[in-house]
């Protein structure tokens, strides 16, 4: 399911806090908006060990 809301894609840049909006544009400077949301989980992701194993070297 995709997410209907999202957010400026210069909001770093342009603005001190992220815009969200439901429109395809920032309301604020016109930039595009792209979708908030993460992507999903997928259990076949080819590099998911690898991002698990660099997680766990981090918490060590």
């Amino acid at each position: 399911m995709k997410s209907d809301i999202r957010v400026c894609s210069a909001w770093e840049s342009t603005h001190d806090s992220p815009v969200y909006t439901l429109g395809a544009s920032c309301p604020e400077c016109g930039a595009d908006a792209v979708n908030s949301a993460p992507a999903p989980f997928n259990p076949d992701d080819p590099y998911g060990e690898y991002r698990r194993r660099a997680r766990e070297r981090r918490r060590e």
